[in-house]
């Protein structure tokens, strides 16, 4: 890991589990949200880099997200 914090690609996709095409599915959502997109630094188009802490920020905004979807339709209208 780089002393920045900022993991490669194969770094991600090892300590995630992702196979590229997931890796890469995640960067592009991440990339489309403002809040988030600076997780996602391109070195031109050869190399991709992850600012792990922004990514994980990224992840749990995903997550809180995915909960609210899974929310009985009763539930959602009191959140």
């Amino acid at each position: 890991m780089m002393a920045n914090n900022w993991k490669t690609k194969k770094e991600i996709m090892a300590d995630y589990g992702y196979s590229e095409g997931t890796f890469y599915s995640r960067c592009k959502e991440c990339s489309l949200l403002p809040d988030y997109r600076d997780a996602i630094i391109r070195d031109g188009g050869q190399r991709t880099y992850v600012d792990e802490n922004r990514f994980q920020d990224f992840l749990r905004y995903r997550s809180e997200q995915y909960r609210k979807r899974m929310l009985d339709p009763h539930l959602k209208e009191g959140k």
